[in-house]
């Protein structure tokens, strides 16, 4: 949370929102449910951007306010703050190569890089819907998806965005497509659609599930896991056909997804936790994080080297499969909200505000006599899965 964001005024007691706030160009609707005691969970509609609700919700999982944060930290080596030339809040972000990417936020954002990130140029995407999430499985094809049920495609690049019908009215999380005709899309309040077709027909699944589904993540065309509130988490081996439980351990928000293998993953959420599994999901078991903001945003290049990023600017780095978590200094404290890697040096985080991070270091600040080592690049969206 950034030292100059705006307190904010909790709602009358009889007001059914939790919360409003009026920042410039930013639509705020109720977020927390008043019959709930202590506001556990992410707020709504839009889990990964709405930051100024979740200043109400981080100070219940210690987070302090704005008025007793200390003064930022000096900008560091290891991370740089490039300039999007927008102050809206950033949460997709996908790299089908290591040339081409694409990152979507509030106000239908969409910025694309041609250059390694070097330079990033507005799309027009036809909309000011909040875009929380975006995949592209190539270079041309690609989907976004966000408010009321908005879905996006594109088979040029981006140069053209389109809308597809979702059939649904409730606001859409986390999109991600295996190749260029299977795909599904996560929402609010169980919200599950699939196509075989590219997107020209979605379909909701036939299984209700009443946790909001936050994040869905396959590490091959067959296997599958989506992750949701108060900890929940269902995994497939065919496909999507059929989707079963999994047991976490927890009763946390999970918010994020990322598998190297499909035996090895981790999930991130809420009040710092990191979940790992060594055999696709049959046993969860929690990791030390070292902090306890929200995290939102998990990326691991390997078996063991990985990122997470959350609330305050934290950035927490692993090089022994998340064994061991040491934080990295982010020079911002804004709410960091996703991460992508194109190889073990070269990455970017997005968050609230415009903020958009770059490293070429792995987000280490090299020594002086040390220049930061160089590394191939990894094409593919999640840097290894097969599509």
């Amino acid at each position: 949370m950034d030292k100059d964001q705006p307190l904010l005024t909790p709602a009358a007691e009889n007001r059914s929102a939790g919360l409003n706030q009026n920042a410039p160009g930013l639509s705020f609707r109720p977020v927390l449910n008043r019959r709930r005691k202590t506001p556990h969970r992410l707020p709504r509609p839009f889990k990964a951007l709405l930051f100024s609700a979740l200043l109400l919700v981080l100070s219940t999982a210690g987070c302090t306010q704005p008025s007793e944060l200390s003064p930022p930290p000096a900008p560091s080596l290891g991370w740089k703050l490039q300039d999007p030339g927008l102050q809206a809040s950033l949460g997709g972000i996908s790299f089908p190569d290591p040339e081409n990417g694409w990152i979507s936020g509030n106000r239908g954002v969409i910025l694309h890089t041609k250059n390694h990130g070097e330079a990033w140029e507005l799309q027009q995407s036809g909309t000011q819907n909040l875009l929380v999430s975006l995949f592209f499985i190539d270079a041309a094809r690609g989907w976004a998806v966000g408010d009321k049920g908005l879905i996006l495609h594109t088979e040029d690049g981006g140069k053209n965005w389109i809308r597809q019908e979702s059939g649904q009215k409730r606001n859409l999380l986390s999109v991600f497509f295996i190749n260029p005709q299977h795909g599904w899309i996560t929402g609010e309040k169980g919200v599950l659609l699939s196509t075989e077709d590219g997107g020209q027909r979605w379909a909701p699944s036939k299984e209700e599930f009443r946790a909001t589904l936050n994040s869905i993540f396959f590490a091959n065309s067959k296997q599958g896991w989506i992750s949701g509130d108060e900890g929940f988490m269902i995994h497939t081996e065919d496909g999507g056909t059929g989707w079963v439980r999994q047991e976490t351990g927890t009763k946390k928000d999970i918010l994020r997804l990322f598998f190297t293998h499909p035996e090895i993953g981790w999930a991130a959420g809420a009040n710092g936790t990191i979940l790992h599994t060594t055999d696709g999901g049959k046993k969860w078991s929690l990791q030390n994080s070292g902090v306890e903001t929200f995290l939102m945003g998990i990326f691991f290049i390997d078996d063991q080297t990985g990122w997470a990023a959350g609330a305050n600017g934290t950035i927490i780095h692993t090089k022994d499969g998340g064994g061991t978590w040491k934080q990295q200094p982010s020079g911002t404290l804004q709410f960091l909200i996703n991460i992508r890697f194109i190889n073990p040096q070269v990455g970017w985080i997005v968050g609230t505000n415009g903020t958009l991070l770059h490293s070429d270091t792995g987000g280490e600040v090299p020594t002086a006599a040390q220049p930061a080592p160089s590394a191939p690049a990894t094409s593919g969206e999640t840097g290894h899965v097969g599509k």
